[in-house]
């Protein structure tokens, strides 16, 4: 009887082994897995995934449309040729989703090339030719806004945030670029909505990749060279010294040559300097 119940108490012992080593293997090998397919295609890198495909976008109803502005404007109903594939990409995914939804069209210009000027004298903002064909083209009005305080993607980002989507609680956003932008976007945006309590307020980015439609060859070389070194600087650099919004309010006032005042008024007394190839201004709007 002693012996029966001491290989009772052994099997007993081996079967909660046994248990626990399944257990163990679980916990390690297949939740893992289970957490792998979950952000495959939803969220591979940082803050957001890209997508350069209509029909592999996840079902998830977006918040808001964020387009970047490109360029100078042909007109004020005109955005760059490329820039247009942005807004009827942001078109074909309302359509897509059967929803209308706010369109966030980004920056008032760039210092690549002189700005459009209305009839009036005024500048034609970037964000604005991209809201006049949305709505001429799409017929769309009360969900048009604009961002009209940046001058580069780092301003797209930073004044997309803190004048429009932490207010307007828009926390599922779709950035829509070109593929030749694409990169150094989802390095900014990532960086930008994911600091400073981006997690904490609950920003979900997607990314769409528009064709490089509008360009030459020779163009898109010389902006795909120009971004790839920029994606580089806000990987290595900027984005690990500027971990708050403060701080990257900082760099945009103190050391920034688009946002802090001693150097826009340097630059304005400035002689234009024409570095910049043809090639690389090309990609930047109306010649």
């Amino acid at each position: 009887r002693m012996q029966k119940r001491s290989l009772s108490r052994r099997s007993s012992l081996s079967e909660t082994f046994i248990v626990a080593c399944v257990c163990v293997l679980i916990v390690f090998l297949v939740v893992p897995l289970f957490s792998m397919m979950s952000v495959e295609g939803d969220n591979n890198s940082g803050v957001g995934t890209i997508y350069y495909d209509l029909n592999d976008l996840p079902t998830t109803k977006f918040d808001a449309i964020l387009v970047l502005g490109g360029g100078v404007p042909l007109s004020v109903e005109e955005p760059p040729i490329f820039v247009q594939k942005r807004c009827d990409d942001a078109a074909a995914i309302i359509h897509k989703q059967g929803e209308l939804m706010p369109i966030l069209s980004l920056s008032a210009g760039t210092t690549h090339r002189p700005q459009l000027l209305s009839d009036r004298g005024l500048p034609v903002w970037e964000s604005t030719a991209s809201s006049a064909y949305l709505k001429k083209k799409y017929k769309f009005d009360s969900n048009l806004y604009v961002e009209t305080t940046s001058f580069d993607t780092i301003g797209n980002a930073y004044f997309a945030r803190t004048s429009h989507t932490d207010i307007a609680g828009w926390r599922k956003l779709m950035v829509i670029t070109n593929k030749f932008h694409i990169g150094r976007t989802k390095e900014i945006f990532d960086w930008i909505f994911g600091i400073g309590g981006g997690g904490d307020v609950g920003y979900k980015l997607y990314y769409f990749g528009s064709e490089d439609v509008g360009l030459t060859e020779e163009a898109l070389e010389a902006r795909r060279a120009h971004e790839a070194r920029g994606a580089i600087t806000v990987r290595e650099k900027l984005a690990p010294q500027h971990q708050t919004l403060r701080q990257v309010w900082e760099f945009l006032t103190e050391k920034h040559d688009l946002y802090t005042a001693t150097k826009l008024v340097d630059g304005a007394n400035q002689v234009p300097n024409d570095a910049n190839s043809a090639n690389l201004r090309a990609s930047y709007g109306a010649k």
